[in-house]
C-alpha cells in the first residue's frame, strides 16, 4: 500500500500497537520523524543563532563533545566526530584561540592530552543549553499532555532502539517528573 510519501508502508501485522494512535507503517515514521527532526535542528540552530557567535556548527559539536565527556582525549573527540586527529587537532587550535576550550596533559599519562572548556566555553555552553530549553518548552506547551506523554514514550523506545537507552543510578529510565539537566547528567 502507498502512503502519502509516495513510499511503501512496511507493517508486520504482529506488531502491537502502543495505544497512543493508530499503527504506523516504518517508512511513514521514518518521514515524520526526519521532518520532526528538521524542525528540531532549526530550533536547535536557532539557539547558537540568538547569541551572534561565530562559533561553526562543528565547533559547536566539538564543545558539547567537549561537555558532555569530561577528559576526553584529542583522539577520543576525532573518533567522536567521525573525523582524524589531526583534524581534530586543527579545529582544537581554532577553539583554543577563541578561548573556549584548552589542552592538558593527563595526570596520568603524560603522553595523553585531554580537552577541557574554558569558563568562556561554559558559559556559551550554558547559555545554549539554556535557550534551547526554552526553545522545547515553548514547542511542547503547544501540545496537550497526552501528546507529551506519547512523546516521551516514543523518545524513550527509539533511545531503546537505537541503543541510546540513558538510565539512572538504578537502571530506571526517567519517565516522569522533571527531566535532568545536562549538567546533572553530567555530574551523575
Amino acid at each position: 500500500m502507498d502512503n502519502a510519501y509516495g513510499q511503501h508502508s512496511r507493517q508486520s501485522p504482529r506488531e502491537p500497537s502502543s495505544g497512543y494512535g493508530p499503527v504506523v507503517g516504518v517508512d511513514d515514521a521514518a518521514a515524520l520523524l526526519a521532518e520532526a527532526l528538521e524542525s528540531l535542528i532549526t530550533v536547535w540552530g536557532r539557539a547558537q543563532e540568538a547569541f551572534g557567535t561565530t562559533v561553526s556548527p562543528t565547533q559547536l559539536r566539538a564543545l558539547t563533545i567537549i561537555s558532555r565527556t569530561p577528559g576526553v582525549s584529542l583522539h577520543g573527540l576525532a573518533q567522536e566526530m567521525g573525523t582524524v586527529s589531526s583534524v581534530a587537532s586543527r579545529l582544537c587550535d581554532r577553539m583554543d584561540s577563541a578561548g573556549l576550550m584548552r589542552r592538558e596533559l593527563d595526570s596520568d599519562n603524560r603522553r595523553k592530552v585531554t580537552l577541557a572548556l574554558t569558563s568562556e566555553g561554559e558559559a556559551l555552553m550554558t547559555a545554549i543549553r539554556e535557550r534551547r530549553a526554552r526553545d522545547l518548552v515553548t514547542a511542547l506547551s503547544a501540545m496537550s499532555a497526552t501528546d507529551r506523554a506519547a512523546l516521551v514514550t516514543g523518545i524513550l523506545a527509539f533511545r531503546q532502539a537505537t541503543g541510546h537507552a540513558q538510565t539512572d543510578n538504578g537502571g530506571a529510565h526517567r519517565a516522569s517528573g522533571s527531566p535532568q539537566s545536562p549538567t546533572s547528567r553530567r555530574l551523575a
